[in-house]
C-alpha cells in the first residue's frame, strides 16, 4: 500500500516528528528505492482466482510510473514466495526480470525462501499489457494499472505525530481529510499470478521481495507482506526499516519487541486497553513472521477478527491502524472500488 507516494512523503513531513532523515512514504525506505523508484515495493494482495482450484497472488511497485522513465527496473528481480508449510521449506517462488522493452521472463524454483537472486526454471515469458497462460495453468499480467488503494494520509500523519509527542489519541484527526484519499489517480505496476492450487498446500504464506544484482551476487532491497507495517510499526526510525527490508519470515523475530512497544504506547495513549503492554505482545505475535496467511479455496477477507489472504476490497489501512490503537479506525473515505471480479481483477490504465 501499502503507502507510497511523494504526496504522502508530504503529508507525514507535514505533521510528524521523524527520526534522522525526513520521511518520504511507506515504502521509500531506503536511499535507493528513493533513487530507484521501480523498485519501490507497494501493496500484496492473495485471493481466490475466478477460475475453480487457482489463487491469486498480486504485487504492486513502483508508485510514480512516468513515461520516459523506467517503469520496472532491468537490473532487478520481483519475487513472489508461496510457503505450503510454517517452517519455509517448502513451496515455490515466482520471479519476473524485465528488459527495456517491456519483455519479461518468469520463474519458478521449488522452494520459498531461498537466497537472493535464485530463480529456479525459466516457466514463461511475455509481454507487458498483455495476458499471458502458461501449459501448466499459470495465467499472468503485469502493467500499469490504477492504484487501488486507499489512504486518509494527511490524518495519518496527525495520528503518528500524537504518537510521538504522547498526545492521547483523538479519533476526530479522521474527518479532517474532508473525505479525500490522496492515492485518487494514481498508479502503479503490478504482476498478477494467478496459479493451480494444485501447487499449493491447504494453508499458505506468501511475502514478497525484490532484489538487485550486485557484482558477482544479489541483495535483496525490500521484504512485505501485510500493509503499513514497516511504515507505523517501526518508529519513523529510518535506520529500522532499512534494517527490516533485509530480512525474512525466517530473521525477522528481533523486530517484534520493538513492534509490540509501538501497539503498546498507542493502546495506552487510546486508552482502550487494561493492559497495554500485554496487548502489544498479542498483537506483534499476529504481524511476526510478516507474511499473507491464506485457506487456498476459501473467501479471502482481510479484517480485525480474521485474516485470510488479503483481496483487492478490503480496506487494509484501518485495519492495521486498528489492530495498532486497540480500538476500530475508520478513515472517513470511500474505496474507489478500482478493481474487477475477473482476471486479471485489476483496472490496467497507461502512463503519461
Amino acid at each position: 500500500m501499502n503507502y507510497r507516494t511523494l504526496a504522502l512523503a508530504a503529508a507525514f513531513a507535514a505533521g510528524t516528528i521523524v527520526s534522522g532523515q525526513a520521511m518520504a512514504s511507506h515504502h521509500f525506505e531506503s536511499s535507493l528505492v528513493r533513487k530507484e523508484k521501480s523498485l519501490n515495493q507497494l501493496d500484496n494482495y492473495v485471493f481466490q482466482s475466478d477460475r475453480p482450484d487457482h489463487t491469486v497472488f498480486i504485487m504492486s511497485f513502483n508508485p510514480l510510473p512516468k513515461a520516459g522513465q523506467e517503469l520496472y527496473s532491468t537490473d532487478a528481480l520481483y519475487n513472489i514466495h508461496v510457503s505450503n508449510d510454517a517452517d519455509y521449506q517448502t513451496g515455490h517462488t515466482f520471479s519476473f526480470r524485465y528488459d527495456s522493452n517491456g519483455n519479461y521472463q518468469v520463474y519458478m524454483l521449488d522452494a520459498p525462501n531461498a537466497d537472493a537472486g535464485a530463480m529456479g526454471d525459466k516457466i514463461g515469458e511475455g509481454h507487458v499489457d498483455k495476458a499471458l497462460k502458461l501449459d501448466n495453468g499459470i495465467k499472468i499480467w503485469t502493467g500499469i494499472i490504477k492504484d487501488p488503494f486507499y489512504g486518509n494520509s494527511p490524518s495519518l500523519g496527525s495520528m503518528r505525530a500524537q504518537l510521538n509527542d504522547g498526545t492521547p489519541y483523538d479519533p476526530g484527526i479522521w474527518a479532517a481529510a474532508g473525505g479525500k484519499s490522496i492515492f485518487t489517480g494514481r498508479k502503479q505496476a503490478t504482476i498478477v499470478l494467478d496459479v493451480p492450487n494444485s501447487l499449493l498446500s491447504k494453508e499458505i504464506r506468501v511475502f514478497m521481495t525484490t532484489a538487485i544484482k550486485q557484482g558477482d551476487g544479489w541483495e535483496q532491497v525490500q521484504f512485505s507482506a501485510n500493509p503499513l507495517v514497516s511504515h507505523t510499526m517501526l518508529f519513523e526510525n529510518d535506520a529500522l526499516k532499512t534494517a527490516y527490508d533485509k530480512t525474512r519470515p525466517t530473521t525477522s523475530g528481533s523486530f517484534k519487541n520493538i513492534m509490540a512497544a509501538r501497539i503498546a504506547r498507542a493502546s495506552e495513549l487510546a486508552n482502550s486497553r487494561a493492559e497495554p503492554i500485554r496487548y502489544g505482545n498479542e498483537i506483534a505475535d499476529l504481524l511476526v513472521p510478516d507474511v499473507l496467511t491464506y485457506a487456498p479455496g476459501t473467501k479471502a477477507t482481510y479484517s480485525v477478527e480474521k485474516r485470510n489472504g488479503r483481496p483487492l476490497a478490503d480496506d487494509a489501512m484501518s485495519v492495521i491502524l486498528s489492530l495498532m490503537v486497540g480500538l476500530p479506525v475508520d478513515q472517513k473515505i470511500p474505496n474507489p472500488k478500482l478493481y474487477k471480479s475477473s482476471f486479471p481483477y485489476i483496472i490496467p490504465t497507461t502512463v503519461n
